[in-house]
């Protein structure tokens, strides 16, 4: 019924104004389609036999309904439209329409769509089901004399539900039980791409003489959620043509857990800033110094942050820890950076076992004791223009460098190097050109790489400092898991601007920023054990 509140309040509205009365839209007329019923249950046939049911379409309206087509647009194999498709119903006209079944397998499902102008429902369905008598595929059949029968098991086969990232397999029997030769010319399967066929060596064309038999196997994969249904359609001289076997199957996930990542407040940085003392890296003496006073001043962003800066083989900062509160902190650090005597010695274009050197030199009684601090994350910066030369691999390095914090992700190594390898045009012999582990650690850590090329990167080195107090903006989950499965919010708000990297279950945000005492929280599914 149509509410008759809009259409009062305005008639009151007219007499208090003396303003000329309108028509609400809602109140103008309007076709109104009921359809009845709205589900049609075929029951239980026989094989061969058909059924014939009907349902009604009604105008309810106080206008013209027009009906522009009635299909059925689910299940048109067994079901089929017997009345015509386009109708003009005056208000209160109705009309009937029949529907067939015949069926060919245990169970069906189907839709009719009817489509009209009205402008509440221009789409209105009907649910069709029927049923073939299970004792069709048990009762002997005997086809006609001289003639080829293909018959396919199971003809329907249900995987039922299925984990990611599960699998299952069936075998199906194609066999000729008829009483003459069968040739079967075409195999094809389709699917929406959790199942595969596989012919198990089956070539085509294929002769089957009567009661001969080969298999074939489908495979359901759980690779991802959802519903999926395969179809195989064998051609062949059998005269019923085209036989069809299905394979239905959902795949879904175990369960779901969600992970909480409380952002810590302007976490405290530790920073072991590392320089090739070679006689090759004197060009970049002056674009080092000059870069020193914006890195400090981006460092200074930051209330709790500390710095060694190593040069000497012994690996001990010069000049001790700096921090925030170190006078002349910025004179110290250029003063420093390429002044003492014998340089790095053996660590000479070793940077990355040197850090370790330095690190190690944090225990008590040591040159760098009270350097590491818990909780705190641990940036490396890397500077020189020629490859890494340290004995091991990039890996071996970054795995010593995560043992001094107490969490991997706490670890950082940002790098100056020669990113492209060219000596920066001034390639000499025996030198070991390009940025060698050194970019490797900084990529697979998250820090930022400067080219030691470019003139004018000293003007960059804040980006370092930057990167060093960013905090963390990447969370290891527990468990691998489906990128696409994934939802993360922050303080309660969802986004959807981040990466996922598989190795390691790494999930990384972009945006939001994430600030101090932030709440992430992730929420992904859980992979299943399989058999």
């Amino acid at each position: 019924m149509r509410s008759l509140i809009p259409l009062l309040v305005l008639t009151a509205a007219c007499q208090e104004y003396d303003l000329k009365q309108q028509v609400d839209p809602e109140d103008a007329p309007a076709p109104d389609i009921v359809v009845n019923p709205p589900s049609i249950d075929f029951g239980t046939l026989e094989t061969g036999a058909s059924a014939v049911e009907s349902f009604e379409i009604e105008n309810i309206g106080d206008a013209v309904l027009s009906v522009s087509g009635v299909e059925v647009t689910v299940g048109d194999d067994v079901f089929r439209l017997l009345s015509d498709t386009t109708y003009e119903l005056q208000p209160s006209d109705s009309v009937s329409l029949d529907v067939e079944f015949v069926p060919y397998a245990d169970e069906h499902f189907g839709l009719v769509t009817i489509d009209s102008n009205d402008p509440d429902e221009p789409e209105a369905t009907v649910d069709l089901l029927g049923l073939q008598t299970i004792e069709t595929y048990t009762t002997p059949y005997t086809p006609p004399d001289d003639t080829p029968y293909l018959t396919i098991t199971p003809m329907n086969h249900d995987f039922g539900e299925l984990f990611v990232p599960c699998s299952d397999d069936v075998r199906l029997e194609m066999k000729n039980e008829g009483t003459a030769t069968l040739e079967i010319t075409d195999v094809s399967f389709a699917s929406g791409g959790l199942m595969a066929f596989d012919n198990l060596g089956v070539g085509l064309p294929l002769t089957l003489e009567p009661d001969e038999s080969v298999d074939v196997e489908v495979t359901f994969d759980a690779l991802a959620e959802g519903a999926d249904q395969g179809v195989l359609e064998v051609t062949s001289n059998d005269p019923r043509g085209v036989i069809t076997a299905t394979q239905d199957g959902e795949s879904l996930y175990a369960a779901y857990t969600t992970e909480e990542f409380l952002e810590p407040g302007r976490a405290p940085v530790d920073i072991v800033m590392l320089i090739d003392q070679s006689g090759s890296m004197s060009s970049n003496q002056g674009t080092i110094e000059d870069g020193i006073p914006d890195f400090l001043a981006e460092l200074a962003n930051v209330a709790d942050w500390q710095l060694i800066q190593v040069t000497d083989s012994d690996g001990c900062g010069n000049q001790g820890i700096i921090d925030q509160n170190t006078a002349n902190a910025e004179n110290i650090l250029i003063n420093n950076a390429f002044s003492i005597a014998g340089g790095l010695g053996l660590h000479t274009e070793a940077l990355l076992k040197h850090g370790d050197t330095a690190l190690a030199k944090d225990g008590p009684g040591k040159c760098n004791e009270g350097f590491l601090r818990s909780g705190a994350l641990l940036h490396l910066i890397m500077i020189s223009d020629e490859e890494d030369q340290s004995p091991n691999t990039w890996q071996h390095w970054v795995s010593q460098y995560e043992g001094y914090v107490i969490d991997p992700a706490l670890v950082k190594v940002s790098a100056v190097v020669d990113v492209n390898g060219t000596s920066c045009g001034n390639y000499q012999p025996g030198y070991s050109v390009g940025p060698g582990g050194y970019l490797d650690a900084a990529l697979a850590t998250g820090g930022e790489v400067l080219d030691i090329c470019d003139p004018n990167w000293g003007q960059n080195l804040d980006d370092i400092a930057a990167a060093a107090v960013a905090g963390i903006r990447s969370y290891n989950l527990a468990k691998v898991t489906d990128e696409a499965t994934i939802t993360v919010t922050v303080n309660g708000v969802p986004t959807t601007d981040f990466d996922y990297e598989a190795a390691g279950s790494t999930v990384t945000i972009n945006s939001p920023p994430v600030g101090e005492y932030d709440v992430v929280e992730i929420t992904y599914a859980e992979p299943a054990t399989c058999n």
